[in-house]
């Protein structure tokens, strides 16, 4: 039964698949043992040129909103505020998983690598860090021509895939090569907007079976996985990237106009606490699997699908039960800008509250509301 939500919920959709299919590759990492993972990893390579691709693009689709405010605007709104979640929560996994759960237990040293790497952003929360980067960058090349933004994140992009500059698999390799498509969604997320109720049900279906044919097809001739570097590799996990944009907001389009799909949508509305919190339940499933004594081969295939369901499902509960505690999940007070005193020009008086931190709910315009919301991860 068609649901009657307003479809453009169909962007929270496309945050849902997105953060299942972050939750989903961060399940398989074989931290403990290699026998949870069963076959899962060998879609890794499909699952990295298709998730990252659209969760960055859906952060981007509203970012034109901010992006057109003044500097120290997106500064205050956007900039300090993931840079905080980013220290915070950076502290927070460094200490209660790496030093806390994993040297507690003596699990693999690898554990450390893989949360927390040498300065810069980290391999636990650097979707933060890039989101902070990108708005700031964003602002500074939002004037120049559309091609030009484009052909440089492009540039960008190859450089950190082919590992010339950058291991592409390092945090500072993420960062760099998806930059791309959140400008991508910064110029063409408004158009899309206006395009989705437009479209029919068979015109969403295009996309994602392209998509699919051209990953069965790259499959079949190996083309996956070759080396990073070389001129196929990169040619071939770009346009992946791409059609998984497109396929994945197709799909999420879709699904935004059936009812059974409200809980996709409600997902989607809260990913920044699933990716934030995700750690913690993920450390508890890998603890919990370590101890036993034998994983049954039945069961195998079974355990990266609950250990993903399990994640979001506590991740979700902690959010709840932690809530109330704001400054774990949005800026605080004293970390907002001073608000820029009116020149004479503007008005006659000085307000009395000039120079103060604005305050949460208090005197801010519509639009900022939705920006602010809208364009989170």
């Amino acid at each position: 039964m068609p649901s009657d939500k307003p479809r453009e919920r169909w962007i929270d959709i496309a945050k849902g698949i997105a953060i299942i299919l972050v939750v989903f590759l961060h399940a398989t990492f074989p931290v403990v043992t290699d026998a949870h993972t069963w076959r899962w990893g060998d879609w890794s390579v499909v699952l990295e040129s298709f998730r990252m691709p659209l969760f960055f693009f859906t952060a981007g689709i509203f970012a034109s909103r901010v992006l057109s405010m003044r500097l120290r605007d997106v500064v205050d709104l956007r900039v300090l505020k993931f840079t905080w979640l980013y220290v915070l929560w950076s502290i927070l996994t460094g200490v209660l998983i790496v030093w806390g759960v994993f040297h507690a237990v003596d699990l693999p040293s690898q554990a450390t690598d893989l949360l927390l790497d040498a300065g810069g952003p980290n391999g636990a929360t650097w979707f933060i860090f890039a989101i902070a980067l990108y708005f700031f960058v964003g602002w500074f090349v939002r004037k120049l021509p559309l091609v030009v933004q484009l052909g440089l994140a492009f540039v960008l992009t190859m450089l950190c895939e082919s590992g010339l500059i950058v291991d592409p698999a390092s945090s500072w390799g993420k960062v760099g090569k998806y930059f791309f498509f959140f400008l991508l969604a910064v110029e063409f997320g408004p158009r899309l907007r206006q395009l989705a109720p437009r479209l029919r049900a068979w015109h969403t279906l295009i996309a994602p079976a392209v998509y699919a044919a051209l990953v069965l097809a790259v499959r079949k001739l190996g083309w996956l996985g070759t080396e990073s570097g070389s001129a196929q590799h990169l040619a071939v996990w770009f346009l992946l990237s791409v059609l998984a944009v497109v396929a994945g907001c197709s799909v999420a389009i879709l699904l935004a106009r059936w009812a059974a799909f409200d809980w996709l949508f409600w997902l989607g509305s809260r990913t920044l606490y699933v990716y934030l919190l995700q750690w913690y339940p993920l450390a508890a499933g890998w603890l919990l699997i370590a101890s036993l004594a034998g994983i049954p081969s039945v069961i195998e295939p079974f355990l990266v699908p609950l250990l993903t369901a399990f994640t979001i499902t506590v991740a979700l509960v902690i959010h709840r039960l932690t809530r109330r505690a704001v400054f774990l999940y949005e800026q605080p007070l004293w970390l907002h800008l001073p608000r820029r005193r009116p020149s004479t020009s503007d008005s006659g008086t000085e307000p009395a509250d000039a120079g103060k931190p604005a305050e949460a709910g208090t005197q801010t315009p519509p639009a900022v509301k939705t920006a602010e919301r809208s364009s989170e991860p």
